[in-house]
């Protein structure tokens, strides 16, 4: 259905499953128990860490980069096949049954790299698995709960727990990286599916609590979806806006996700010693952090095609910075990936805060899934392009360089979005 503004933040106030203020603390256990939920999650333990763990499997298996890039990656079409369905999963079973079954089934195909052969059909299936299993521990699963009891302060919501991302982006790489050194990267990969075990359960005792309150939780969707507000999916993927979302979305997603999965290996090619390359990749971790937090208090302020404009162009500078193969000094490779973190944090708010204002709350989940499946599409396609380029030409310049061309066409192309039809309403 198509509402117009007005009569949209009229019916949305009345639908929403949860006034803010109601219950102010158990709002912010739920933004905590996200927030601790994804710093443990597919994410940051995870694609957070394939940096780190890329050369030294490449080197183990006497793979190239590209090829051992491409079976990992896989992992993203894991995650785009199960962002497809994981919101309509949440909303018929409820979120505590599907996040938990997420948690868990995801903390054992970790495991069971420790074990992998020297095979990249192995490698690719397991790593397929870990992403669709693992798809509930991603903001496709936390954030369509966050979304369904905020309205007003969705953007601070978001950013919040986002941090928890962008902290154990900044994390993982560098305790991978110690345990990679210490123990060889098998045992490090056993040591990141107990640390994801301990997380997750700490964050669904948070998120949760109860019995009672996870009771609640799984109610919760069945009442929503009495009061739809919003679009159907089939009147918004054929809007024209939608289509833009998507391209925007791919191409960031793979310049970013791509350069990030990257990083570590174009720093030790230009003299940076493991730890230390390992720290400049905590650093980018660091730039998605504060994206997460800053966008997302903006977002309830400033217009979010504006926000996102800026900080895509910030992401290019990044690039730039990196793609010089001559640029070897530690501040300026450190800003470039600071600056290429902040653009990849950003985005992770922008789609579903504009998802929630562009086509409301009706479909939701199965929108939101779409465009988290897209941007695990470009987190495939991405580390893929990049490992070829490398291959190929022996440097990571002209592909560093060609995702900063990308990052700045996408900032024109956010501003051509139009302004909100779904706004929050005043209260």
């Amino acid at each position: 259905m198509n509402s117009t503004p007005s009569a949209a933040r009229g019916v949305e106030a009345a639908g929403r499953p949860l006034r803010e203020g109601a219950d102010a603390t158990r709002q912010l256990l739920r933004v905590l128990g996200a927030a601790l939920g994804m710093a443990g999650g597919f994410g940051a333990l995870y694609f957070g860490t394939l940096s780190v763990f890329l050369k030294p499997m490449a080197g183990d298996f006497g793979w190239g980069r590209g090829q051992t890039a491409a079976a990992t990656a896989l992992a993203m079409v894991g995650v785009a096949v199960g962002s497809l369905i994981v919101g309509r999963a949440i909303d018929r079973l409820g979120a505590p049954r599907v996040i938990g079954a997420s948690a868990l089934a995801m903390a054992v195909s970790i495991a069971c790299l420790s074990c992998i052969p020297a095979s990249p059909a192995a490698l690719a299936a397991l790593g397929f698995a870990i992403g669709l299993l693992g798809v509930g521990t991603t903001p496709a699963g936390y954030l369509s709960v966050l979304a369904r009891h905020f309205d007003r302060r969705l953007g601070l919501a978001l950013g919040a727990a986002m941090l928890g991302l962008g902290l154990g982006t900044v994390a993982m790489p560098m305790l991978a990286q110690q345990w990679i050194e210490a123990w060889g990267w098998r045992t490090a990969y056993l040591g990141l599916a107990a640390l994801s075990f301990v997380l997750a359960a700490a964050s669904m005792a948070l998120l949760f609590g109860g019995p009672s309150m996870a009771s609640a939780a799984a109610r919760q969707p069945t009442a929503a979806a009495s009061s739809p507000v919003g679009d159907s999916f089939p009147v918004v993927v054929r809007s024209a806006r939608f289509w833009g979302l998507v391209l925007i979305v791919f191409v960031v997603s793979a310049a970013g996700l791509g350069a990030s999965v990257h990083m570590a290996s174009l720093l030790t090619d230009r003299g940076l010693p493991g730890a230390a390359a390992a720290q400049v990749v905590a650093l980018s971790g660091a730039g998605v952090a504060l994206g997460r937090v800053l966008v997302g208090a903006l977002l309830d302020v400033v217009r979010a095609t504006r926000l996102i404009a800026l900080a895509f162009l910030l992401g290019a500078v990044g690039l730039a910075l990196l793609a010089a193969d001559g640029q070897r000094t530690l501040p300026v490779l450190a800003t470039g990936a600071f600056l290429a973190g902040f653009a990849i944090g950003a985005e992770g708010d922008f789609i579903p805060f504009v998802v929630r204002r562009y086509f409301g709350l009706r479909a939701f989940g199965a929108t939101f899934g779409c465009l988290f499946g897209v941007y695990a599409l470009g987190g495939v396609g991405g580390p893929v392009l990049f490992g070829i380029a490398f291959d190929a030409l022996g440097s990571y310049g002209a592909i560093y360089g060609t995702a900063a061309a990308a990052c700045t066409a996408c900032a024109v192309a956010a501003l051509a979005l139009g302004p909100y039809r779904f706004a929050a309403d005043a209260c």
